[in-house]
Parts: structure tokens; sequence; C-alpha cells
């Protein structure tokens, strides 16, 4: 009853923040471009509920929720009903899973969907996932890769040369491919990696990989080492989408939770004060992290993430002045703005540079508006 008041509270406090303070992103836009299966599930939406912030973020949520249900059950086939409480409490709250949750964007589809396979695995549905995957999306090729170490260790010939096939139908079928010279990408990654969990829970999480070598290694540890070390190993010769591999990560954290709890029942009472301490340090670190990731908009990070904040108000500020046509140097900015009214037009231009921060607008070539986005009540 707890997890469930908690979990209720949890997710109006998201649906409110995502519909009233986050605008339809230019990154939401490319996303939506590389994963087809998020156009057909907001078409859907789009039908049901119009087309509106409502209906824009209601699928990521109830994905989320579900993801949150098929983790808990998870948790419940290795943890007492209270040790699974607790490890679901912890994984809603990490950071990466929270954005997952709030963003249109593929991530909280790949976790939903890894969850899945996890708790059906070796039933006849997880094979029918599994194939199915093949067509869905080409970062899937780290869960063969996962699994084909799982097959390895556990001596399973049939899922292994399955696990072969497939990876090499879902590399061919998206035209894998592996290039780059080497650059320092690495640095890139694992910062991106400290933002996901936070940083001193990301500490642990690499703590709790190393000693998931010496504790019964099951397939969630195959799926979530394999997508790190990978994404690791490749950042050392390219730039890679932390959207690839983080989703087959985020589950780790049952494992986490897990040999936290192992460390600590191991110890006699007298000796458990330590670990008490780590865990309220842990626990606050990630409470106070997931406040400033809900802050970003009023701190300098704002910088990082502007365009889930300035358009929204930008479409305002048109529409107010009565512009309801206007050409962008970014396509994924002007489908944006045509989310909330502002139509493609040949009499006012928009020039958008990132790097700057900044918006103008012309009108006949005339520059009529310039404001830096970066910063709070722009166009108020």
């Amino acid at each position: 009853m707890r997890l469930l008041v908690f979990f209720i509270i949890y997710y109006l406090f998201l649906f409110y923040y995502g519909v009233n303070f986050l605008s339809f992103s230019i990154v939401e836009q490319s996303s939506i471009e590389k994963f087809w299966l998020l156009k057909y599930v907001l078409k859907i939406s789009f039908h049901f509920f119009g087309k509106n912030d409502f209906a824009l973020r209601l699928p990521e949520l109830i994905v989320s929720i579900f993801s949150v249900i098929v983790f808990y059950l998870i948790a419940r086939k290795s943890l007492s009903k209270n040790d699974s409480e607790f490890a679901t409490i912890i994984f809603a709250l990490i950071p990466g899973f929270i954005v997952s949750s709030l963003i249109v964007n593929k991530s909280i589809y790949l976790i939903f969907l890894t969850l899945l396979f996890v708790y059906f695995f070796e039933s006849f549905f997880s094979y029918v996932l599994l194939i199915s995957f093949v067509f869905l999306d080409y970062s899937f090729i780290v869960l063969y890769l996962g699994l084909i170490f799982y097959s390895i260790y556990k001596k399973k010939n049939f899922l292994l040369i399955l696990a072969l096939i497939l990876l090499a139908l879902n590399a061919n079928y998206f035209n894998y491919t592996i290039g780059g010279k080497p650059k320092g990408y690495f640095l890139d990654v694992f910062g991106v990696y400290i933002l996901i969990f936070s940083p001193f829970v990301f500490v642990y999480f690499l703590y709790s990989l190393y000693k998931g070598f010496f504790y019964k290694k099951d397939l969630i540890f195959f799926i979530a080492s394999t997508a790190f070390y990978t994404s690791i190993l490749f950042s050392f010769r390219q730039k890679i989408k932390i959207d690839d591999y983080a989703p087959f990560v985020l589950p780790y954290v049952l494992n986490m939770v897990r040999i936290f709890l192992n460390s600590y029942r191991v110890r006699l009472p007298i000796f458990r004060k330590g670990y008490k301490l780590l865990f309220v340090f842990l626990f606050f670190s990630l409470v106070i992290f997931d406040v400033l990731l809900f802050l970003n908009k009023y701190t300098p990070a704002r910088k990082l993430s502007e365009s889930f904040y300035f358009i929204k108000p930008l479409s305002h500020y048109l529409l107010k002045k009565h512009i309801n046509g206007i050409y962008c140097n970014n396509k994924f900015l002007c489908k944006s703005l045509a989310f909330y009214g502002i139509k493609t037009g040949n009499k006012y231009k928009l020039l958008y540079l990132k790097s700057l921060s900044e918006v103008s607008i012309f009108y006949k070539n005339k520059l009529i508006l310039k404001k830096d986005v970066s910063k709070l009540n722009t166009f108020n």
C-alpha cells in the first residue's frame, strides 16, 4: 500500500512537471525521426487526446509505470517483499530513469522491453520478443551480445546460436557499422553515466559491477555489464549515443541493491553501522540530485537542455505577436513550433544558433527580435 501511494504521488508529479514545464524539444523531434515506434505511439495518442502536451507526455509515463511494475515483479523472484519495494523505489529515483519517463525518447521503451524479456526469460514469449527486437532498433545488438556471453557462461547452446543469428540479422538490417578515429569521447560518456546515476550512486554502481563478478551471475549482470563496457570501449573510437546503451544498464539497479543488502546482512549488527551511514549518504545524494534535476530550469545547466524550455514560450510569444507562420534554419525547431500552432511561412525567418543560445527573428531580412534563450523569462 505504501509503495502504491508513493508511485501515485510520484507519477502525478512527473506528469504535472512534464505537461507544464517542458516544451516539445528539438531533441525529441530528432528522436522521433530515428525510432519508428515513437511515430505510431504518438499518432495514436494524438488521435485520442488531441495534439497537446498532455497527449505528448502520456505514452512515456504509461510505459514508465509498466517498467516499474515489471521491475518489481523481477525483484520479487529473488528478494523479499520489503526488499523488492526498496529496490523498486531506488530504480524509479535514478535520474536516467526519470528523464526517460519524461521526454519523448526511445530509452523508456528499451528499458521496458528489456525488463519484459528478463521477466519472461526462457518462456515462449521471451523468444517472440527476442526475434521482434531484430526489426525494432539497432541498439538491441547490445542485448544480443550480452545473451551470447550469458549463453557461453551457462553453456546454453541453443540460446547461443539463436543470439548469434539474431545479432547478425539485426546488424545487417540496420547496417550497423563501427568506425572513427581515436578521440577523447571516453570522458564524455563517463560524464553522462554520472548524470544518469548521480555522482555517488555511479561510484557504487562501478563497485557493484566489479563485485558482480564474484557473485552468482544472472542475465541482468551480463546484459548490463556488456552494455556498459561496450559503450566505454566504443567511446575511445567514436562518439556514441548514450540512449543506445544506458537503457540496458539501468536494470542493474536490482543487482546493486541485492549486493548492498547481502553485504549488510552477512555482518553482525554491531558492524552494520558503516553500511547504514553509506545507505543514508547514497540515498540522500540521489534525492538531492533528483531535486536539482527538476530545478534544472533555474540553474546554469539549463543551457545544456534549453530546447526543452524555450520553444513553448517562444511559440506563445509569436502567436501573441500574430506571427502564425515562420521559416526556421533548424527543421526540428520548425516541427516543434508547428506542434504549438506556428506553421511554416516565408515572411518571417527564425535563426537559432545553439552554440550562442540565441534566437533571432527577421521580417523581410530585417532583424526585429534577438533573444538569449538560455535565460529565464526570455519571452515574457
